[in-house]
């Protein structure tokens, strides 16, 4: 018998994880704060639980936490998880832990513990190693109604004076497929980078999608003014996560985007 699905943090990827799960019938318990998000799981078959309810299951079940450090929950989690122990047990994390690296990036990367937001993750991510988890350190994700395309279309957009450098990112489908498998075949206490294999600068990215979508390139700022997370230059590597038997339905920006963009103009 297949243990129930619990999934904590129910936001942009756990809800299309969830939805899938559900409609093929296995037992799926998920959290969210988003009333616009319950109604879309409920509609579905999910049960919708307050997280202390979602906790109270968690004894041998499948658990996916997918709640960012900020919201100071990582120390209740992992008590109560030490208490009432999942059979298995995946944390959603970032590469953003790899902060200032540059160039190729894989599980063997030095992390940046200089970077207070990689930081938070690496504390979160302690937490919940010793008690079994498989960590994924999960790219920029995309998809229909998330990322380039949308900021693009919205007109809110800017790309470096520089163009920029590379990022990795992976699309929402995709990331999806990788959590099935890492709590399948995942190791416990292990940490598996996910993203596409085709990183690409901001400029290579937004002048296809303009193409696409007949609009005209973004203004251009200095590279110093955008977030911290569009600074970088990392090629993220997924090659462990495609050993463990992950395969890309999108292996690059182009075939995701296209097919993120078919699913908008579907409603």
């Amino acid at each position: 018998m297949t243990a129930p699905l619990v999934l904590l943090g129910c936001g942009y990827t756990l809800t299309r994880f969830a939805l899938e799960e559900a409609r093929s019938g296995r037992e799926v318990l998920a959290t969210t704060r988003d009333a616009a998000r319950r109604a879309v799981l409920e509609g579905a078959g999910v049960r919708v639980l307050s997280l202390d309810e979602a906790l109270a299951r968690a004894g041998g079940a499948h658990i996916v936490d997918s709640v960012p450090p900020e919201a100071g929950l990582d120390a209740h989690f992992a008590d109560v998880l030490s208490r009432a122990r999942p059979s298995r047990l995946v944390y959603l994390s970032s590469t953003g832990v790899y902060g200032s690296a540059r160039g190729p990036v894989d599980e063997a990367t030095p992390v940046d513990t200089t970077s207070s937001n990689a930081r938070a993750r690496l504390e979160a991510e302690a937490h919940f190693v010793p008690l079994g988890a498989s960590v994924m350190r999960v790219a920029g994700i995309y998809g229909p109604g998330r990322g380039t395309s949308g900021r693009l279309k919205a007109g809110t957009l800017r790309i470096p004076e520089s163009g920029g450098g590379r990022l990795s990112r992976v699309h929402v489908d995709d990331l999806v497929e990788a959590i099935r498998v890492v709590l399948q075949r995942g190791a416990p206490g292990d940490v598996y980078c996910v993203a596409d294999r085709r990183p690409a600068t901001q400029e290579e990215t937004a002048s296809w999608l303009c193409q696409q979508l007949s609009l005209p390139m973004p203004p251009r700022v200095p590279l110093a003014s955008l977030h911290e997370s569009l600074r970088g230059d990392r090629a993220i590597c997924g090659a462990k996560l495609e050993a463990l038997g992950w395969t890309l339905r999108y292996p690059d920006f182009t075939t995701g985007f296209i097919a993120a963009l078919e699913e908008e103009a579907r409603g």
